[in-house]
């Protein structure tokens, strides 16, 4: 089964892609499956090792204190697609990391197939955990009736070379906006300023932003207790404003990372997608991303995904003021700089 991973910063427009692939008839689209392997901030390690089918059932099934408390606070994200308040699972005893979006994606009713994965993922035998995945997307894609997966992940392109390690059959798709918008958008994301308080606590404590979460909360700075720990009291996070320029570095240092690591890929291996050129023309993006993908491009998948593209959003950081567009653009401009040379990269392949 063709396997291809689509990475972005995040607020990207890759949510809205995981929703156009869901109703393709061939393709499985995974949401947020990394996220569950890695938790909501990408900071546990990968689970990499052999593994039989009970400790990747046990993997995919432990709440994320994260998820559920931004689900308590109602400040989920559009990507938490799971029925919080008709579903069987609750925030106050933990919801299955697996739930919140990845089988909601592929299901009307995810409690029912949550049910049917508990009763076959825990009988597999013992094998490498990157075949247990691969395991789990031709199970989920048979019992669909899907022939490839493109599994999406906000805020991934960090992974790409961990995952074209792990997956070295699989493909990558770069979605991408190239305006300071996509950081203005990951500014007012509850979980990117949570995350953003991570890497100023990090950094207060002596303690590199890419220090394990673990270690982090061992050195917390007494300020961040109860909203950076558990329980996770998420009405505090307007008490802390790390600033625009922040977000906009955050965002450049993603994107410089990201084209590095695809850069190192043979260019039959990636691809990328631009975010206004899908509002464009969302015929012509899609079909060439069907192609990519190894799937034709049906005109009724591509009919209703023309009604399902918003293109009111976006263009929000032109509305600022005119200092603070200023601070935003200056802070994102080495992030644009490395897009441009990625599309000089791959129009020269």
């Amino acid at each position: 089964m063709k396997l291809t991973f689509v990475v972005s910063s995040g607020r990207a427009g890759s949510t809205l892609l995981s929703h156009l692939l869901a109703r393709h008839p061939e393709v499985l689209s995974l949401s947020e499956f990394y996220t569950v392997l890695k938790g909501s901030m990408h900071r546990t390690p990968y689970p990499g090792d052999d593994m039989d089918g009970a400790r990747l059932w046990r993997i995919l099934t432990a709440p994320d204190a994260l998820s559920d408390a931004l689900v308590r606070h109602g400040l989920n994200a559009e990507e938490m697609l799971y029925p919080y308040e008709s579903g069987r699972f609750g925030p106050a005893a933990g919801i299955p990391a697996i739930c919140h979006s990845t089988l909601p994606m592929l299901s009307p009713d995810p409690d029912a197939l949550f049910d049917e994965l508990a009763a076959e993922v825990p009988r597999w035998p013992v094998r490498a955990a990157a075949d247990q995945y691969r395991a789990f997307f031709g199970y989920l894609a048979q019992r669909l009736g899907r022939t490839v997966a493109v599994e999406r992940s906000g805020g991934s392109l960090f992974a790409i070379r961990l995952l074209s390690q792990e997956f070295p059959e699989a493909r990558f798709v770069h979605m991408y906006r190239d305006s300071p918008d996509c950081a203005l958008s990951l500014s007012r994301l509850p979980l990117f300023r949570f995350g953003a308080l991570v890497y100023q606590a990090a950094e207060e404590a002596g303690l590199p932003g890419s220090a394990w979460w673990e270690d982090i909360q061992a050195a917390l700075p007494e300020r961040y207790a109860g909203l950076l720990s558990p329980p996770y009291d998420l009405t505090r996070l307007d008490e802390f404003d790390p600033g625009l320029a922040f977000f906009g570095e955050w965002w450049s240092s993603m994107i410089c990372t990201g084209v590095q690591l695809l850069g190192e890929l043979p260019l039959d291996r990636w691809d990328t997608l631009r975010y206004a050129d899908l509002m464009a023309d969302p015929d012509a993006e899609l079909t060439r991303l069907a192609a990519f993908l190894g799937v034709a491009a049906p005109p009724d998948w591509l009919a209703t995904a023309r009604r399902l593209v918003d293109t009111s959003r976006g263009g929000k950081a032109a509305r600022l003021d005119p200092a603070a567009a200023a601070e935003l653009a200056k802070s994102c401009q080495p992030g644009l700089d490395a897009l441009v040379d990625q599309a000089r990269l791959r129009a020269a392949g």
